[in-house]
């Protein structure tokens, strides 16, 4: 399904079957089970971790797009006649008769045969354990007995990633072997992660216990090396390592004064068409007991093969919630399997790809990403937002990033990272009805006082508030979510328009919350700041057919039409919709302004025409080459929020085009072109002043994920929770078909079925609920909250009116229902906000 040249989806969707190893790029999997993960490429490529995938790796790795030539390596030898290979490309780069790769959600197996030996090699995480398993199956296809030599390979890192100065580091490391349980044992003495005192500066030891181990079969000679020179050879070769040949092979080499590696297998006779099975372990503990336990857990008799079908099946459970069927097979497979899992498995959990390996939590980021949690588990979403919180500093302030296990971060004067606090507990409020979140406690990172929630909310409102140039417009500060504006308002000065917008979302989620708290004032005062946010952006900020950006801090505009670059920024078109921050005229117009300027081929551009000469008072936005990143290329992120302003504007045509340019399999089918993985998401695409426009980069580790699926199911599906309940609201293309949505929302599984053919945009769906007829697109959530599940078929009237230029730009039509939040078991009632859907006038 959906091929390209170098391989293809399952009939699921759920695995991507690579035939050939030459990829443009190297396309791997992120495989974490919230604690423990591995990066692996179809060449093998790739490491592991704990905790944090920067300062708690365990093996060595070292990021080359070119070559991929470094991981955690399996080899096979043939002891007639000497022939040695690699069971993944990396890193013998073995001319195979056949090969594939299968990436899938929770494991990648390998499937070669060379030289008369079929191997299946397949590596998962377990799901509840910090250990890594790998499955090895090999058969001799041949009518002779064969007598083969196996062994992994790989160097500890053991603590911070890159160890670059490795000479250094091998100096502290313990390596020590248990022939009972054919295993290595690896501690180090020193911690590089950044010291909490002086007297701790290399002066911290490693808190783990790492161990490596071979089980399921009876060697005839068993193998267990500990150090790079011995396994390798001097002046050695990874793709062709001395232990593999003759009688190199043995035990010894543990110790202090190595260089730590990891090298276990042995010697062993294979019948003609026999098959056998070895199993290899990777395990971290806090202790050499706890390690050595994990150990023999996976060396029992069908451990293995159990926890492999354990781990697909929990990723199979965890996404079951929420599933889509429409006749697009890229968005199904997107939205049922691949956007929720990279979100999860790499954004939330790993906080890594291929190409960052970041480890660190954003304050704005994985709160973003938390929300994939709401249609599958909402309670994992409020640890997330209770997390966040505790990474606040008492004035309002926070961490534009932090480390965990090092509890250390960057505390920077970014404008917007703050108020995704309040956004996104307005979301958790909407899906789940649960108002007594806003009780909960959690102290501050500069004071041990506990307050609540809803406190911690207040003070990013308030440290917004304070944060207002003299004519009203929200200051950028060191910069707002384009991190590459990173010098516009560093002296204090330059002003950000989209902030301003985005604060008016906020202002109106949190107007709907104090009124239902019985906060009238607090309320009013919100919907006062937002009438007068919406007054200064359309007064100061329209430039006749758009929307500027902001200011730099000398008072000049940017994205402005007296730019000579950089004229019109997406962002400031399209929360100018999705916050309703100004007039339907001027959303039409706007949109048809990012139309005719960013919507390409390969997705919207954040902006154009794209920076070709640095400036100084912007920032290093404008040092990245034109077309990349967020100089003028498609930043995935911010696309994803375009695809959204065209729903909401009913633009059905826009919302195919843009589907269509941003979604990776349909992208990939040209793959020398694209370049990157066509299952999961890139960060960027090259814009049209790249010299490879349409190139992607940067996978996996991207936000833009989560919010691909959110848009996916709130916007182009149009299912989506409200403080008054589920609003059915679709803008989905003809092409789609009959679609079937089923979907969680508070404690209900809704059946949602509709033919997209007859999707009229701009005009309130008809919904028969278990056979009765609604009076509004708003299911009321109290009605919900009283059933398991329900049906709800969703259609359109033959006639009717639509708003202007054939498009609504709200829910104007529906009859409101009231809020309804539930606070400790007890109803909640009050006016339903503009997020309903109703435009500012």
């Amino acid at each position: 399904m959906l091929p390209n040249s170098y391989g293809q989806f399952s009939p699921d969707g759920a695995t991507f079957h690579i035939a050939d190893p030459a990829t443009p790029t190297p396309w791997v999997n992120v495989v974490c089970n919230g604690r423990y993960g591995f990066v692996v490429s179809q060449n093998g490529g790739g490491f592991s971790w704990l905790d944090n995938s920067q300062l708690n790796v365990l093996t060595r790795w070292d990021m080359d797009l070119v070559r991929d030539q470094h991981g955690k390596f399996l080899y096979l030898a043939d002891k007639d006649d000497d022939t040695v290979w690699s069971l993944a490309p990396t890193p013998c780069r073995t001319a195979y008769d056949s090969y594939a790769c299968d990436h899938t959600l929770g494991k990648s197996t390998f499937t070669t045969e060379y030289h008369g030996i079929r191997a299946v090699w397949t590596m998962t995480v377990a799901p509840h354990d910090n250990a890594e398993l790998w499955r090895v199956e090999l058969t001799n296809l041949r009518s002779t007995a064969r007598s083969l030599r196996i062994s992994s390979y790989f160097d500890w890192c053991c603590g911070v990633a890159p160890d670059a100065k490795r000479e250094f580091h091998r100096l502290f490391f313990t390596t020590s072997h248990d022939a009972k349980r054919d295993a290595i044992f690896a501690i180090k003495n020193m911690w590089d992660v950044p010291p909490r005192t002086e007297a701790e500066h290399w002066n911290r030891p490693w808190p783990y216990v790492a161990a490596h181990a071979v089980s399921g079969m009876r060697f005839d000679t068993k193998h267990a090396v500990a150090d790079k020179t011995a396994f390798i050879g001097r002046y050695g070769d990874t793709a062709d390592p001395v232990a593999m040949h003759g009688s190199n092979a043995g035990i010894g080499t543990f110790g202090r004064f190595g260089d730590a590696a990891a090298a276990l297998g042995g010697d062993f006779k294979l019948d003609a068409g026999a098959t056998v099975v070895i199993n290899f372990v990777l395990a971290i503990a806090d202790t050499r007991e706890e390690a050595a336990g994990l150990l023999d857990k996976f060396s029992k008799p069908g451990a293995v093969d159990q926890t492999i079908t354990a781990a697909r099946q929990a990723w199979s459970d965890r996404l079951s919630p929420t599933s889509v069927s429409t006749q697009c097979a890229d968005f199904d497979l997107l939205n049922n399997h691949w956007l929720p899992y990279q979100a999860i498995s790499a954004r939330l959990w790993g906080r890594t790809g291929y190409y960052q390996q970041s480890g660190a939590f954003g304050f704005r980021d994985q709160l973003q990403d938390s929300q994939v949690w709401l249609t599958l588990d909402p309670i994992k979403c409020r640890e997330q937002i209770r997390l966040h919180a505790r990474h606040q500093f008492v004035d309002g302030s926070v961490y534009h990033w932090w480390h965990p296990l090092a509890e250390f971060g960057n505390h920077t004067a970014c404008s917007d990272d703050y108020l995704w606090l309040p956004m996104i507990t307005a979301q958790y409020i909407k899906e789940t009805g649960d108002i007594g979140v806003l009780d909960l406690r959690e102290a501050f990172v500069d004071s041990s006082d506990a307050t609540t929630l809803l406190d911690h909310c207040e003070r990013s409102m308030a440290r917004s508030f304070a944060r207002f140039s003299e004519r009203g417009l929200p200051l950028i500060g060191s910069c707002d979510w384009n991190d590459g504006l990173s010098a516009a308002g560093v002296g204090g000065k330059g002003e950000s328009v989209w902030l301003g917008m985005f604060l008016c979302g906020i202002l109106d989620d949190f107007a709907a919350l104090y009124t239902a708290l019985g906060k009238a004032e607090r309320a009013a005062d919100c919907r006062r700041r937002r009438e007068a946010m919406i007054a200064t952006i359309n007064t100061l900020a329209w430039d006749g057919q758009h929307f500027r950006y902001g200011t730099r801090d000398d008072g000049q505009w940017i994205g402005a039409s007296e730019n000579a670059e950089g004229k019109v920024h997406l962002n400031a078109q399209t929360w100018a919709i999705l916050s309703d921050a100004t007039s339907v005229e001027r959303m039409a117009t706007a949109w048809l302004t990012v139309k005719q300027t960013l919507l390409t081929d390969f997705g919207p551009l954040l902006l154009a025409p794209a920076y070709t000469v640095p400036d100084l008072n912007i920032g290093y936005i404008t040092r990245y080459a034109p077309g990349t990143r967020e100089n003028g290329g498609v930043y995935m992120h911010a696309a994803t929020w375009a695809l959204a302003a065209a729903a909401k504007m009913g633009d059905v045509r826009s919302v195919a085009k843009i589907w269509k340019s941003i979604s990776p399999p349909t992208r990939g089918s040209n793959a020398d072109t694209y370049r990157a993985e066509p299952y999961v998401l890139p960060g960027n695409v090259d814009g049209p002043l790249s010299d490879l426009p349409g190139r992607a980069g940067w996978t996996w580790y991207t936000g833009s994920a989560q919010w691909l699926r959110k848009v996916s199911m709130d916007w182009i599906l149009g299912v989506r929770a409200t403080f008054a309940g589920l609003m059915i609201e679709p803008c989905t293309p003809s092409e789609f078909g009959n679609i079937q949505i089923k979907r969680r929302y508070r404690g209900c599984d809704v059946n949602i079925g509709f033919d997209a053919a007859e999707c009229q945009p701009g005009i309130r769906p008809r919904l028969v609920l278990d056979g009765v007829t609604l009076e509004s697109n708003t299911i009321d959530a109290t009605l919900l909250a009283r059933k398991s599940s329900v049906s709800v078929e969703v259609s359109w009237p033959a006639v009717a009116t639509t708003g202007p230029n054939g498009a609504s730009h709200g829910t104007s039509a529906a009859v409101e229902p009231k809020v309804t939040i539930r606070d400790a078991g007890r109803g909640v009632s009050g006016a339903a906000g503009s997020s309903a859907g109703r435009a500012s006038r």
